[in-house]
């Protein structure tokens, strides 16, 4: 968070493959395409300034530098997610730029459905623990395949408005523990108090105080891990004026308090097994053996 533009870690094989039960993810962009499937339940991904609504079974896929956040449909939705790094490509394989979904009754959703299957069982089976390049490239293939059978893939031309908003969120990331005000920001934006605002729901989806409020919980979640650490007192280390603001902030993006988030944490050991073996995230992580099994399970009727 501590950048404008998401830093992503990649292994070996230049991938970042993740499942996860996920309730929000906040307004974010990065140079890696990135590839999800909706293993449970629905999400809606605001992508360009548009709202797409995926269910159980579909594919969306998000080219690099677009801003875009995901909000689920309906409770314990899960998705797994591959980020491919930008190595992987060069001049005459560029990634696929815009985004695009692919639902079951897409020309190449059957092919790309397998080419998924067969990339994590790749990544479950392999002793090092990554897939071979060549599962990678297959399913970049089908990813680029599907993409040209598409009548219109979706233009994502970055404008001036984008970079206004993504400096503005820059900075909220490097500062959410300080008293920002949207004044401040629509002053640093060269841009009135309302334009601003208006400005920055449209390209993000969200207003700028829901914006800073889902920075906060989210760095609030792993302090919460830690039961040392008073309530009020993480409360106030990301940027909370008062611990009843986090507690509102948490029922309104987790659907739970502050310390009902910490209890079910702790209650389900899964969830803290799942943090041991993968890596803390901000949502409930899935194995990928998981991911694989309830994405061979959730086949469309």
């Amino acid at each position: 968070m501590s950048s404008t533009c998401e830093l992503i870690v990649f292994d070996s094989e230049h991938l970042n493959v993740f499942a996860a039960e996920v309730t929000y993810c906040q307004p974010h962009w990065h140079k890696a395409p990135e590839f999800s499937y909706i293993l449970r339940g629905g999400f809606t991904f605001t992508v360009n300034q548009q709202e797409i609504t995926l269910q159980q079974g579909d594919f969306v896929y998000i080219g690099p530098d677009i801003i875009h956040a995901i909000e689920q449909s309906t409770p314990q939705s899960a998705l797994v997610t591959w980020q491919f790094d930008a190595t992987l490509f060069d001049r005459n394989h560029a990634p696929v730029t815009g985004y695009q979904t692919i639902t079951p009754t897409h020309a190449n959703y059957d092919a790309l459905r397998q080419l998924a299957d067969t990339h994590l069982a790749a990544l479950l089976q392999t002793s090092a623990g990554f897939a071979s390049l060549a599962n990678t490239y297959q399913l970049l293939a089908g990813i680029e395949q599907a993409s040209h059978s598409q009548a219109k893939l979706a233009s994502t031309t970055e404008g001036k408005d984008d970079q206004v908003i993504k400096e503005s969120i820059g900075f909220i990331n490097r500062h959410y523990q300080e008293q920002i005000t949207i004044a401040q920001l629509a002053d640093q934006a060269h841009l009135s108090y309302y334009h601003f605002s208006r400005l920055f729901k449209k390209v993000s989806g969200y207003s700028p105080f829901e914006y800073l409020s889902m920075v906060r919980v989210n760095m609030a979640k792993p302090l919460l891990k830690d039961v040392q650490l008073p309530i009020t007192e993480i409360a106030q280390a990301v940027g909370f004026n008062e611990h009843r603001h986090m507690t509102a902030a948490f029922k309104k993006y987790c659907g739970a308090t502050p310390s009902e988030y910490r209890k079910s944490y702790y209650s389900d050991f899964q969830w803290r097994y799942s943090d041991k073996v993968l890596e803390s995230t901000d949502n409930r992580p899935i194995l990928l053996s998981d991911a694989l099994t309830m994405l061979r399970q959730s086949i469309p009727s």
